[in-house]
C-alpha cells in the first residue's frame, strides 16, 4: 500500500538544492523498499531520470537536479548522473516542435536530454488519453532501463496533491484514496516489461529447514495435511524471486506551486504555460483548481483542510499497517512453494482477547490481501480492500460459545470449513487428525520447530484459482537455435500468468556425418498443464516414468493444483504439440528428450517467481531476516 509522505514547505520563496535533497532523501528512505522489493539503502540513487513536460513544475525540478549534479561533481567523488526525457507525443503537428523547444532549454541548462517519440497504432484509438498515458510511461520506462536508471523523478507538487485528493473525495474514495499522491511508487502501465516493471534483478529465497508437509485427498474429498521431520537427504530448495524495476519518485510533493514558480523566476528558467489548465469548463480537475484558487469552497474543503485530511489518512494507513503486522505475527506460514504456486498458512484461532482484527475491519482486510497477493495472478492492489471484507470472518473468526466454536476440544469434530476463492486465489481448508511424530532426537532437545505447536485447525492451502474455460494464459516463445561454434545470445524474459518470468535458449546438437541440418528456431508455448496432457504423456511414457511423474505431482501439486502449473510445449508442423517440461518443477516430461534429439537440438530454461512483498513471510515466521 503506497503511503504519501506530506511535509509542508512553509516558505513561498524559491527552493534551494538543500530543500530538494532533504525532501528527496526523506521520501526515498521511507517509501522505497516496499515499492522495489530491495533492501533499505541509505544512499540516494546516482543515476536519475527526469520526466520533463516543459511546465514550471518539471523545469524547476530539472534545474534543482542539475544543481545537485554540479554540487556532487565539485564536492564529492560520488557523482550523480541526471538524464532528462522529453516525450514527443506525435499527436499534434506542434508536438515535435514543442518537444524540441523544451529539449533546447534543457540543453542550455547543461542536462543530458533525450526526446522520446511515441509510435501510435495505425488503427483509430477510442480512449486517446488512456492510450497516450500507457505509451508515455512505457517509453519512459524503457528509456530508463536502457540507461540503467533506477528511478524516474516527476514534478508533482503540493497543489497537485490537494486537487487529486479533493477529486477523489468527490468520487467517494476512502482510506488509501484520501492519502494523497504516493511519493514513491512503481512505474504504472508497464506490466510485463522485464527490467521496467517489478523485475530486472532477483534474490534467492531458501526454503527453511524443519518439517516436510504433504497434502493428501481423503475418501471424503477433504484435504489432509501431514508432516514429517526433514531428513539429512532432503535438499533445501532455493527459489529465485523477481526484484527491481523502475520506480516513480515525486520529491516536490511537499512544496506548493508558487515555490516552483518562484524558483523558475529567480533563476531565469523558461517554461511552458498551458492556458487550458486554467479553463474551469474543460475538466473537473480544472474546476477544482479554480475553486481552490478563488477560495470559493467551504472551509472544510479548502487547501489547509485537505492537507490535514491527507496527513490524518496517512497516519491511519500507518496504524492499519502496524496492526496488520501484529496479526501476521499471529499467523504461521507452514510452507511457501513458488515452484508450484502454493502456500500453507495457519490463521489464528478465535480468541477472547480483542485483537486489531476485531477493532478495525480495514486491518483484517489488508492482512488478508497481503497474504493473498503472495499467490495471486493479479498485480498488487488490483482488488480494493472492500472486496476482502466479506471473507474476513472465514479466516479470522470472532470469539464464539464453545459449542459452536470452530476450534473445539480434542475429540470433538470441528465445524466444517468451506473452500472459497478470493483475489484470484483458492482457499482450501486442511484437516489434520493428529500432530506428526517428533523426530527421534527431540526427546532430549527442543528443536526450533516442534510438533507441540502444530495445531492445524483454521489452516488453509492457498493456490491460484482454477482457470476459466477458454481463458488459459498462453505464452508463445520463438527460440533461436545456436550452433555450438557460435556464442549464445541471451534471450528475453517473458511474463506468464502474471506469476512467472521465463527465459528459454536453444542450442543445436552436433550432427553425425550425412545428417541433414537441424532447425534454426523452435516454436514453444508456455501454458497450463491440462488433464488431456496427462493422457497423452501416459501413452509416451513407461510405467516407471509415469509412476515417478504422478508421485511427484501427488506430493508437490495435489489435486487441482497441478492444473495451474506452467508447462513448456514444443509446437511442431501443423500445430502438433509435444509436452517438454514442467519448468518450475525442473522436470522433463517423458518423450521430450527423444523429440528434441530427433530435431538435433536442446533447450534450456530459467525461471523466477514474480515480485512479492516479503514482509508477510517474515512476520509469519517462514522467512528469517
Amino acid at each position: 500500500m503506497a503511503i504519501s509522505h506530506l511535509h509542508r514547505h512553509t516558505s513561498p520563496g524559491p527552493l534551494t538544492v538543500k530543500h530538494f535533497i532533504d525532501s528527496f532523501q526523506r521520501i526515498w528512505l521511507e517509501s522505497r523498499p516496499a515499492r522495489t522489493g530491495r533492501k533499505h539503502d541509505a544512499h540516494l540513487p546516482r543515476r536519475i531520470g527526469l520526466a520533463i513536460s516543459g511546465g514550471a513544475d518539471s523545469m524547476a525540478l530539472a534545474y534543482l537536479c542539475k544543481q545537485w549534479e554540479l554540487n556532487q561533481r565539485q564536492t564529492s567523488n560520488d557523482t550523480v548522473s541526471v538524464t532528462a526525457f522529453v516525450v514527443d507525443h506525435k499527436a499534434r503537428e506542434e508536438s515535435t516542435r514543442e518537444a524540441n523547444m523544451v529539449a533546447g532549454w534543457l540543453d542550455d541548462m547543461g542536462l543530458t536530454t533525450d526526446i522520446l517519440p511515441l509510435t501510435w497504432p495505425s488503427h483509430s484509438i477510442s480512449a486517446f488519453e488512456t492510450h497516450a498515458r500507457r505509451l508515455r510511461f512505457q517509453a519512459l520506462g524503457q528509456a530508463c532501463r536502457a540507461r540503467n536508471i533506477e528511478t524516474l523523478l516527476m514534478g508533482h507538487h503540493q497543489d497537485d496533491n490537494v486537487e487529486t485528493t479533493l477529486w477523489r473525495l468527490c468520487t467517494g474514495a476512502r482510506g488509501a484514496g484520501l492519502a494523497g499522491i504516493p511519493a514513491v511508487t512503481r512505474i504504472p502501465e508497464c506490466h510485463g516489461l522485464f527490467g521496467v516493471a517489478e523485475s530486472g534483478s532477483s534474490l534467492t529465497l531458501l526454503n527453511p529447514e524443519g518439517l516436510n508437509y504433504r497434502i493428501k485427498t481423503t475418501n471424503t474429498n477433504e484435504l489432509k495435511l501431514t508432516a514429517s521431520p526433514t531428513t539429512t537427504q532432503h535438499q533445501q530448495k532455493q527459489y529465485q524471486i523477481s526484484t527491481g524495476g523502475i520506480s516513480i519518485t515525486r520529491p516536490l510533493l511537499s512544496f506548493p506551486k508558487r515555490s516552483l514558480l518562484a524558483t523558475c523566476k529567480a533563476n531565469n528558467i523558461p517554461y511552458v504555460d498551458d492556458p487550458t489548465n486554467f479553463d474551469p469548463t474543460l475538466t473537473p480537475r480544472n474546476a477544482i483548481r479554480s475553486l481552490l484558487a478563488e477560495k470559493k469552497l467551504p472551509r472544510a474543503l479548502r487547501e489547509e483542510s485537505i492537507l490535514s485530511l491527507i496527513r490524518k489518512s496517512n497516519s491511519l494507513l500507518r496504524s492499519v499497517t502496524e496492526n496488520s503486522n501484529e496479526i501476521l505475527e499471529q499467523c504461521e506460514v507452514l510452507e511457501f512453494a513458488p515452484d508450484t504456486g502454493c502456500l500453507i498458512i495457519k490463521f489464528p484461532p478465535p480468541s477472547k482477547k480483542p485483537t486489531p482484527t476485531e477493532k478495525n475491519n480495514d486491518t483484517s482486510s489488508l492482512t488478508l490481501r497481503r497474504i493473498t497477493e503472495l499467490i495471486s495472478p493479479f498485480p498488487e492492489n488490483h482488488f480494493p480492500l472492500r472486496s476482502f471484507e466479506p471473507f474476513v470472518s472465514r479466516v479470522f473468526p470472532s470469539p464464539s460459545p464453545p459449542a459452536s466454536s470452530i476450534v473445539q476440544e480434542r475429540g470433538n469434530t470441528p465445524a466444517k470449513q468451506q473452500s472459497f476463492t478470493l483475489g484470484g486465489v483458492m482457499f482450501q481448508p486442511l484437516r489434520c487428525d493428529s500432530p506428526p511424530r517428533p523426530p527421534p532426537s527431540s526427546s532430549t532437545t527442543t528443536p526450533d520447530i516442534t510438533t507441540q505447536n502444530l495445531v492445524y485447525e483454521n489452516t488453509y492451502l492457498l493456490t491460484r484459482q482454477p482457470y476459466m474455460r477458454n481463458r488459459l494464459p498462453i505464452l508463445p516463445i520463438i527460440v533461436p537455435i545456436y550452433p555450438p561454434s557460435l556464442p549464445i545470445t541471451t534471450s528475453d524474459w517473458h511474463l506468464w500468468d502474471n506469476r512467472y518470468w521465463f527465459r528459454v535458449t536453444g542450442t543445436s546438437i552436433p550432427l553425425s556425418s550425412g545428417a541433414g541440418a537441424g532447425p534454426t528456431s523452435l516454436s514453444l508455448v508456455v501454458r497450463p498443464l491440462q488433464k488431456s496432457d496427462l493422457k497423452g504423456i501416459r501413452m509416451a511414457a513407461s510405467k516407471n516414468e509415469m509412476r515417478v511423474l504422478m508421485d511427484r505431482l501427488g506430493r508437490d501439486a495435489p489435486g487441482l493444483v497441478r492444473f495451474t502449473l506452467p508447462m513448456l510445449v514444443l509446437v511442431g508442423d501443423g500445430g502438433k504439440e509435444v509436452p517438454v517440461a514442467l519448468p518450475t518443477m525442473e522436470m522433463w516430461l517423458p518423450g521430450a528428450g527423444d523429440t528434441l534429439k530427433s530435431l538435433s537440438c536442446n533447450v534450456k530454461w530459467e525461471w523466477m517467481y514474480k515480485m512479492i512483498d516479503r514482509e508477510p513471510l517474515e512476520r509469519t515466521g517462514w522467512l528469517k531476516n
